[in-house]
């Protein structure tokens, strides 16, 4: 019976054979995402609106230049640019009141963040932001005898008058709570007059808190008014 004899590395290298080293799993790249910071709700309530936008705290700490570009646009810049340069993580934008984005604005990548040397180090993510007008709600009352009387008067911002207005015809429910408990539970619902206001009567014979809730629409934020006792 004939053997077969194996030929160590080494009689293998001298015979100009090689011997492959073992594979190994060639690891997974991952790509740091940089995300942008910027506030979930902008309420427009003056002639100007400024705001801070800043880096992720993920974002690495070489990037040198990122840029966003918003829609609708809510920077003066081409596209709505929103730049950050020469290193820094913070930087403002803003609006005129007068002319302000309304409903949802999405902050979009334009490229990715780079280092000073202009190499691209992270893929920068989407943001966004929803922007609509103030609306403010003062409540006062008074009592006479058994009889309490609550007046609220409703405003919003109005962007073409660049200023607030009353707000005319608008729905608002009252709600109440009893002292010494935590729970708001709903009185009425009252319609605002052509001046934005309305007085609601009624005889609860027992000092309560109050507050109106005003309901908000696409284009302008709910509110809640100041809490009084009566």
């Amino acid at each position: 019976m004939k053997l077969h004899k194996f030929m160590p590395a080494v009689a293998l290298l001298a015979a100009g054979l090689t011997v492959a080293p073992p594979a190994h799993a060639v690891p997974e790249q991952t790509t740091t995402v940089c995300n942008l910071v910027v506030p979930a709700r902008i309420s427009v309530n003056g002639e100007y609106y400024g705001e801070w936008a800043r880096l992720g705290s993920a974002c690495p700490a070489s990037v040198y230049t990122a840029v966003w570009k918003s829609s609708p646009a809510a920077t003066p810049n081409a596209q709505g640019r929103l730049e950050f340069t020469k290193g820094s993580r913070m930087v403002q934008f803003g609006f005129f009141g007068s002319n302000p984005p309304l409903g949802t604005i999405t902050w979009s990548p334009a490229g990715g963040a780079t280092n000073i040397n202009g190499v691209k180090i992270a893929d920068l993510g989407t943001a966004y932001s929803v922007s609509r007008c103030a609306s403010v709600a003062a409540l006062s009352g008074g009592r006479k005898g058994s009889r309490t009387a609550l007046l609220t008067t409703v405003s919003y911002w109005r962007p073409v008058s660049n200023r607030y207005v009353r707000w005319a015809n608008k729905q608002v429910l009252i709600q109440y709570q009893d002292i010494g408990t935590s729970t708001w539970k709903g009185l009425a619902y009252v319609t605002t007059s052509s001046v934005g206001q309305v007085t609601y009567n009624y005889y609860p014979n027992r000092t309560r808190r109050y507050r109106v809730y005003v309901p908000g629409t696409s284009s302008i934020w709910n509110i809640f008014s100041p809490v009084i006792s009566r």
